[in-house]
């Protein structure tokens, strides 16, 4: 068995699809060191929002390798393609990644409304005094 490539140096943002996939990989390895999925398995999971072939899935699966996720060998089971799956650093953190993620975006949009509320208040002061 041999690893698919890639050094961990890789994007920032998972996109939805590539978060599913990463949601299954850290539920099921969770209590196991690693872990045998069928590309099957992927679609099954993935249906129906999203129907992918298993070539689009076997790039989702590379993606979250290179970015530095996972772990992933191929594995031939009696003439089917399996992936041995293993979370590395990253992937182990993956859900405090998330939950930081959601608090930043929350923070950011507080903060948007702050300032937004703030200028008109400012705004509504300004004409008072030039109009007043």
């Amino acid at each position: 068995m041999a690893p698919l490539g890639g050094d961990g140096v890789g994007r920032y943002m998972l996109n939805r699809i590539e978060q599913k996939i990463m949601d299954l990989f850290y539920e099921k390895c969770a209590s196991k060191k690693t872990v045998l999925f069928s590309p099957a398995e992927l679609q099954e999971h993935l249906a129906p929002k999203h129907e992918l072939t298993f070539k689009e899935i076997e790039i989702m699966v590379k993606n979250l390798m290179v970015d530095g996720y996972i772990d992933v060998y191929h594995s031939d089971n009696k003439g089917t393609l399996n992936y041995v799956v293993g979370l590395k650093a990253r992937g182990e953190g993956y859900r405090r990644e998330r939950e930081d993620a959601k608090a930043k975006r929350v923070r950011s949009i507080g903060w948007k409304v702050f300032l937004t509320v703030l200028g008109v208040i400012l705004a509504g002061i300004l004409t008072r005094i030039l109009w007043g």
